[in-house]
This record gives structure tokens, sequence and C-alpha cells, in this order.
């Protein structure tokens, strides 16, 4: 195996490095660390440098050979499937260390025989060694499989020719709703069955016709709780108190759509008007938005026990993505435009629904969109089990003073299962008979229901803003209560 670039070799422990000062006497301690090694993106141990301080202590040079000879033996005896090291001698400071390399496994999960498959699996996640969790090992031995966890048979749904063809109909609508002119609904093909088995969407064996994961999830049909998207909208910056929750369901088209209008409703919007054309300004950009909920649920495990989880809180938009990057792609290679495809299948489908564009440009755009709206960098979160995006929020003033002389309209977060208010007292401000005039403006033909909603307060309390704001000669009614609408005056 040709050794890698040694340059980084001694810049501190990361997913990829491991210290030992010298082999301890318990050969546990860094087996693990080549268990882990083999089973993700492959490292190196380094004997004879100080984890604490960088520094080269080295190996006498007497004993070298010795301790590689011992090194290889105990990764023979110990560690199963085979894992070949490639083992060397690497001077540094004018001291010897010996440099263990593991390449990535292609048999994994590789684990310790002494522990067994079901405790000796082992994964890296940062500079650290952790036994890996049973999801994590259930994810290697599909992807270990020929086809894929989203191309296996699903025996759960039930196969048949109108399902097919309503399955097929409607992704060519989707396809056909992501086009932007003429000319690319016109270039939109029928979807046929034949392409389905390309795509492992369908499968044929022994002569008959499988559905897979993937026509499960493209369908909605069959599908486990866990393929499921959660959302949120938490008070402050933790999980502690909800006011807002939803879970959707359904194909995974219907939750992309779904979770990424949640988000919409959810978070603060401006209005800007360039000659009397209204444009809907969010606080977040919405490409990015949609981006980040189309890559957690296509990228996914389905083989993990969680959902997509989309949180909403006061500093922060967060996706949570269960199974965190495929095992073989490294978080600086996903960020740099490398890609690697977890669910074939499910990949192929959306390509042609027009819900990703080029494989591996998501990340970079979304960085890129970010940054030029003028928010924080992006923060980007894995663990062997989560891949995990954060796109801090703006300040309500900073927000307003982005969209200057935009109208801003607050987001919907009410409380979860909280009775509507009764006799609320009048505001001691006006601010909220400012944002109803704000959404009247908008929208004339508001109703008290969605207008009391959009400020979250109750529908007897709109009624009297409306009434404050008619006698303030702000705005008038204009035709009868069911057809009419608001005309705003001044303001």
């Amino acid at each position: 195996m040709a050794k890698r670039n040694l340059d980084s070799l001694f810049g501190g422990e990361s997913e990829l490095i491991e210290y030992k000062v010298a082999r301890p006497s318990d050969a546990k301690k860094y087996l693990k660390t080549v268990v882990a090694f083999a089973n993700g993106n492959g490292g190196r141990i380094v004997f004879g440098v100080d984890d604490a301080t960088r520094n080269v202590v080295g190996i006498p040079p007497e004993d070298v050979f010795d301790e590689m000879d011992a090194i290889a033996n105990a990764i023979g005896d110990s560690c199963t499937p085979t894992i070949i090291p490639s083992i060397y001698v690497h001077e540094a400071d004018g001291k010897s260390t010996i440099v263990v390399e593991v390449p990535m496994g292609r048999e994994a999960p590789y684990y310790l025989k002494t522990f067994g498959l079901e405790k000796g699996v082992y994964t890296r996640v940062g500079a650290t060694t952790r036994p890996a969790e049973i999801d994590y090992v259930r994810e290697i031995m599909a992807e270990n499989s020929p086809q894929g966890f989203d191309r296996m048979p699903n025996r759960d749904v039930e196969l048949t020719e109108e399902g097919i063809v309503a399955l097929c109909a409607r992704m060519k609508e989707v396809a056909l709703s992501r086009s932007k002119s003429s000319e690319e609904r016109e270039a939109v093909k029928d979807v046929t069955k034949s392409q389905l088995i390309k795509w492992g969407v369908l499968l044929k064996r022994d002569g008959e016709l499988l559905p897979t994961n993937a026509y499960a999830l493209l369908s909605g049909e069959g599908c486990d709780f866990s393929w499921q998207v959660q959302c949120g909208v938490f008070r402050g910056t933790d999980r502690v108190v909800f006011l807002d929750r939803r879970e959707f369901g359904g194909s995974v088209m219907e939750q992309v759509e779904a979770a990424y209008h949640y988000v919409l409703s959810k978070i603060n919007m401006g209005a800007n008007f360039d000659q009397l054309v209204r444009r809907d300004v969010y606080e977040i950009p919405v490409w990015s938005i949609r981006e980040l909920v189309t890559n957690a649920i296509l990228h996914r495990s389905y083989l993990a026990t969680s959902c997509v989880q989309i949180c909403i809180y006061d500093d922060r938009l967060e996706v949570s993505s269960p199974g965190g990057l495929k095992r073989g792609l490294l978080l600086s290679d996903a960020l740099a435009g490398q890609s690697e495809i977890r669910n074939k299948a499910l990949a192929q489908a959306f390509k042609y629904m027009k819900l990703i564009e080029n494989w591996g440009t998501g990340l970079l755009r979304v960085q890129r969109e970010v940054l030029d709206f003028g928010l924080q960098p992006p923060e980007f979160v894995v663990s062997d089990n989560m891949f995990r995006v954060n796109i801090y929020r703006m300040s309500l003033e900073e927000f307003g003073e982005k969209l200057h002389p935009a109208e801003f309209v607050a987001p919907v977060n009410e409380p979860v299962n909280e009775p509507e208010p009764v006799n609320e007292p009048e505001p001691a401000n006006v601010s909220a008979k400012d944002k109803l005039l704000s959404l009247l403006r908008m929208d004339p033909r508001i109703s008290y229901e969605r207008a009391a909603k959009r400020l979250g307060v109750s529908r007897s309390s709109i009624r009297r803003y409306l009434r404050a704001l008619e006698a303030d000669g702000l705005i008038q009614r204009v035709g009868a209560d069911k057809n009419g609408h608001w005309k705003v005056l001044r303001g």
C-alpha cells in the first residue's frame, strides 16, 4: 500500500491520526483504534509521540523491529475480518517512530474477536475512538451489500401495476413543476417501468418484479416511522420548551415540500416593493433551506432508528440527518464538493425530478449563499450517527435593518396545545397593530384566523386592533364582511 503524505503526521490527533508514546502492554488500547480506522476512512497510529505535547519521544532503535512485529501480530490475532496495515519506520527529530497505516476496509464491519460483533465494533469520531452504535453497524453492512439499502427488496409493500403507473406520473409531475422554462418542461420525459428497474426502484429477481425500499420511500407506502421528518420550533437556544412541532410522512417528495414550507412559515419574512411588485425576502436564503432539507432526506441512513430533524431556535436553524456522512467521505471533502451517494436509487429519482442539481455542489453553494446574505458561516457537525448543519439567524433588529424599507412579517410560532387567550388586556404599545397594518398592506383580504396566527394572538385581539386602526383613520373596510377587503389609508 502506498504511504500517504506525511507532512501532517505531527500536526495533532484527528479523525485520521492517533499518537501513542509507546506500545501499551494492553494491546486493546490501540487495537480499538485500528478497528475504528478500518471501519471508517482509514488512518495512522504513530508510536513514539506524546499525544499531550506532540513531542517526538521516539522508539529505542534496538527495539523498533521487535515492536513492529508485536504490533503486526496483535492486529493479525485480534481483529476480524483480516486487517492488513502498512507498518514502517519514520524518522523525525533524529528519532525513530513507528507508523501503522490502516486502510479503509472493504469487508466492514471490523471488530475485536474478544468482544465479538455485538460489542467489538469501533468507530472514529473526531480524535476519539468509541464503540459503534448498532445503527452504524447496520449501515456498514448495508453499504457492503451489492445493491445498498435503498435497492433492497421491501416485502412490506404490495406492488401493483396501478401503483407503478401512479408513481411514474407523480415523478413526472414533480419534474415538470421544478422546470424553469417551457424548454425544460418539453425536455421532461415520461418515467417508465424499465427506467425504475434501471435506477433500482424496482428489482427483477427470479422472473418476479419486486418493490425496493426506494419504491417504498418514493411512493410513501409501507414506510417505517423513523423515515419521517420531525420539525419543531423551540423557545430559546435548546430543546427545553416546544412552541410548535409537526411530523411529516408520506413520500420523500412530499416530505421535502412539507418540511421546506414549514421552515418558511416559522422564520422571519420581509416584503420588498419594487415598482409596486411585491418580493418576499426571508431571513435565511430559501435555496439553502431547500437544499439542506433535500440533502437530509436524500442522504440519510434509512437503517437508523431516528428521524430527520429540523429545529428552529431563537438563534439558528438546525437540520440533522441520521447516519452521519457516508463511510469513506470526510467532512473536508464534502465541503470541497466531493460526493458519495448512500442511496443511489433515490438519488437517480431525485435527479430526474430536479430536486437535486449537480452531485456534490449543494454544500458549497449553501456556504456561499449564507455568507453572501450576511449571516455567520454555517456550522457542520459530524458524528458516526448524525450529520448536522446549523445556520445562524440574525436578530430581528439586524433583519429589519437589512430589509429597510421593506415590510416585516412575524413568523407563526404558536405554543403546542396552548389554549387561545381570552380577555387579553390592551397592548401597552402599538407594535402588534403596526405588524397587523403591514399584513393588511400585503394581503387586504387576510382572514381574522390567518392574521391571528401570523401575530401569535387571539382572533378577538385582531378584532380590537382592527377597530383601533379604523378609529385612527389608518384603514377602511371596503365591501361586505364575507367578500370585502381592507384598504390601508395611511401609515
